[in-house]
């Protein structure tokens, strides 16, 4: 892809949403690739767990937030969350920058399987996840798509 396409964010989505409206939220942008999704996050003293680490809740967020993308962007539909593993391979320092990366691996007539996983610059893993995603219904899919906020160049999933 010569051209970074982001996906449409939700003002309230306490991964994606804006401040104004969400004063929690991880305010994060995910970005399409040529193999699914990514993110990069950096936690702060607000997501720790034990001091100086992030909390497992903010990683888990993370991966489910960008695997369940992952699927939608490749079957060009909308999913929810059926189930979710994840793996906490090391704790994750408080101001360390992640890259949390997610693709489709398997698709069913109903559902989708999805991995993920979050390293650092270098590649160290901190954690992985697989999900299974379950397609949503036409019109329920409508109704959030038409809540989305799509910039000009979003990568505009029910449209593809």
């Amino acid at each position: 892809m010569s051209k970074e396409i982001y996906l449409p964010t939700y003002e309230g989505c306490f991964v994606c949403g804006q401040k104004d409206v969400n004063p929690n939220t991880l305010n994060r942008r995910f970005k399409v690739t040529e193999t699914g999704v990514e993110v990069t996050f950096k936690a702060d003293y607000r997501h720790a767990g034990y001091a100086g680490i992030v909390h497992g809740g903010i990683i888990t967020a993370l991966l489910d937030e960008t695997i369940g993308w992952a699927v939608a962007v490749d079957r060009k539909k909308l999913f929810v969350t059926g189930e979710l593993t994840v793996r906490f391979v090391r704790p994750l320092p408080i101001g360390l920058e992640v890259v949390v990366r997610g693709h489709s691996r398997e698709h069913k007539s109903r559902y989708s399987i999805a991995e993920g996983e979050m390293t650092d610059a270098n590649g160290l893993l901190f954690a992985k996840a697989s999900g299974k995603f379950f397609l949503m219904k036409d019109k329920d899919a409508q109704k959030v798509d038409a809540y989305l906020n799509y910039k000009k160049d979003d990568f505009k999933v029910l449209m593809q």
